[in-house]
């Protein structure tokens, strides 16, 4: 039997992680945080333990491709098609600003730090810390629902461009080597042709996929399920792979294709724990190619915390050009503001062509590593640093910054709207039906709404709607905040509720706001903030069943409105303490 030498070493790293991550659970410490010190422990920075890369490096890579298919799988054509805008404006806005901005800070500030960088090598900088990590913003995005949130689907435009534009940067960055003798046609060329086998492979894959996941379905057995989501998926990346692309680009492509089918959803839970097994070797590989030297952490900190600062504030103001708000772009930038794997295949390629020395590749794979321990505290810490920053730079016009019109002209108040006597938070579905009920009855209303689609949609409808942020004062006083008698919260971001309870109440003592939340454990933590009434879907939901259960059988209707009304005003007790006081029907 063929000696796989490369065993030991991959069962002692999966050993070591799960040791790792039992004792980050305690703490509440991102598995992701474990996976890459796991590496960092056992590679050469640590105890130098594991150093055969070459199946990590490969087992790892398809821990990408199989992410990135299976989040393809979450977002149908029809879903991306709307973020075309973030896709090739924001992206390509902040892939170019971004380099420059690095390019030119390197440039002028290197004297200072160690020795003067020639600007052509600067500009490299700029290139290869210009993208984020597909993998882990996605996954930590995915893992606190944010993901469909603004911005997450700033967060996945953007990484979805940075994706594409990787072999142009590689090819960019060919172009800096100093011995390239590469025309301005032929690199014009080689793009050109890029392109083109792109093209031709998405077409293919909008013919062929679905009609292949169609015969796989007829299949009853599991192993079909299994062994066809892995052929679609890395068959699909493979054939992206010839034509230039990244293999995780065409894995999600692929997953883009078939998704919204019935199919999809099957493939997707089938190839799921294939896909965090390989994702967990992912992780573990890029703590053991780092090799940390005690001289050079000054410069791993200097270049680190530089790269955050400056991304996050590119992606912040790139996002603000889309016309989004304040709070949205702040977290959009810290959740794009880490450095991705990418990074070192750019790295890799410059130090081939003689761009960067074996200590200059040392320190950008040590700055990479350490943004992408950063990334799951910076996204987490995002909303409370939004919630204190939008009120500080309030003065400033940042939505003037805003290139597209139509959406600065719904943030505009209507002067045709009478003075609210309510205002709605959120046009969701509960948001709309609560708008209903008011244009019926004659009550008026107005409504603040993040979603742009939302927004445009009720605007057709005639709904008196504004785009804004509900913990931002200004779209508040834009929406009528100051002359309502009555707020009703009707967002499903819990985050978002419990600062805006918290923000409205501060503003106006007097303002009776009801709630709604989805789970009764944040009942009284909302109720605590100012809230005058918590409407509960879980506790709301458990009602109409056992009241439909008990009409089934025949109980009378007073009889149930009596137990409906035992369980409500004994909800807390109820569902704390796990005893039931309903009567003996």
């Amino acid at each position: 039997m063929h000696e796989m030498n490369f065993l030991p070493d991959l069962v002692l790293l999966i050993t070591v992680a799960i040791l790792i991550i039992v004792i980050f659970q305690r703490f509440k410490i991102p598995s992701v945080i474990g996976l890459i010190l796991t590496g960092v422990v056992l590679g050469p920075s640590g105890f130098r333990i594991v150093d055969d890369m070459d199946v990590i490096n490969s087992l790892s890579e398809l821990g990408v491709v199989l992410l990135l298919f299976t989040i393809g799988l979450e977002f149908s054509l029809a879903e991306l098609s709307k973020l075309k805008r973030i896709v090739f404006v924001g992206g390509g806005l902040q892939v170019v600003i971004t380099i420059f901005a690095l390019g030119l800070i390197t440039f002028f500030l290197s004297p200072f730090v160690t020795s003067e960088i020639p600007f052509q090598k600067a500009i490299f900088y700029g290139i290869v810390f210009a993208v984020s990590s597909t993998p882990i913003c996605l996954k930590i995005l995915k893992e606190r629902n944010e993901l469909n949130r603004e911005h997450g689907r700033i967060s996945l435009g953007i990484l979805i461009f940075q994706d594409i534009a990787i072999v142009p940067l590689m090819i960019g960055v060919s172009f800096l080597s100093p011995g390239d003798t590469k025309s301005i046609g032929k690199i014009g060329k080689e793009i050109g042709l890029m392109i083109l086998l792109g093209g031709g492979i998405f077409g293919g894959f909008r013919f062929f996929l679905p009609k292949l996941l169609r015969m796989i379905s007829h299949l009853q057995a599991q192993e079909i399920w299994v062994l066809g989501g892995l052929a679609l998926c890395f068959g699909a990346a493979y054939l992206s792979h010839l034509a230039g692309l990244s293999l995780a680009l065409g894995a999600f492509i692929a997953g883009v294709v078939i998704a919204g089918s019935d199919e999809s959803h099957k493939v997707a839970k089938t190839i799921e724990p294939i896909r965090d097994a390989f994702t967990a070797i992912f992780f573990m590989s890029l703590g053991l190619l780092i090799n940390i030297k005690i001289e050079f952490i000054h410069l791993y900190i200097i270049v680190a915390l530089g790269v955050i600062l400056v991304k996050g504030a590119v992606v912040s103001f790139v996002s603000l050009i889309l016309g989004n708000t304040t709070k949205v772009s702040i977290l959009a930038g810290m959740a794009l503001a880490q450095v991705g794997e990418f990074s070192y295949v750019l790295a890799s390629a410059a130090m081939q062509n003689n761009i960067i020395t074996l200590d200059i590749f040392q320190i950008i794979l040590t700055a990479m590593v350490i943004t992408m321990l950063l990334a799951p505290g910076m996204i987490a810490f995002a909303p409370k640093l939004a919630v204190r920053a939008v009120p500080a730079i309030s003065f400033i016009p940042l939505h003037k910054l805003s290139i597209y019109k139509e959406k600065t002209s719904i943030t505009q108040p209507d002067s045709t709207s009478e003075t609210p006597d309510v205002l709605i938070l959120g046009f969701g579905v509960i948001g709309k039906n609560v708008s209903q009920v008011l244009m019926a009855t004659k009550i008026p209303f107005r409504v603040l709404e993040m979603n742009l689609n939302n927004v445009k949609e009720g605007k057709k409808n005639n709904i008196p709607i504004f785009y804004g942020d509900c913990t931002d004062n200004e779209a508040l006083t834009r929406a009528g905040f100051f002359e309502a008698k009555a707020v009703v919260i009707a967002i499903s971001d819990e985050t978002a509720v419990k600062e805006a309870t918290s923000i409205m109440k501060k503003l106006r003592p007097d303002i009776f706001i009801l709630v709604r939340t989805r789970y009764l454990l944040n009942q009284d933590k909302i109720k605590e903030l100012g809230a005058d009434l918590v409407v509960t879907e879980e506790f709301e939901s458990s009602i109409q069943i056992f009241s439909v259960l008990l009409e089934k059988f025949g109980i009378e209707k007073n009889l149930i409105l009596e137990q409906e009304e035992i369980i409500r005003q004994n909800s807390t007790l109820l569902f704390e303490s796990k005893s039931t006081n309903l009567h003996h029907l």
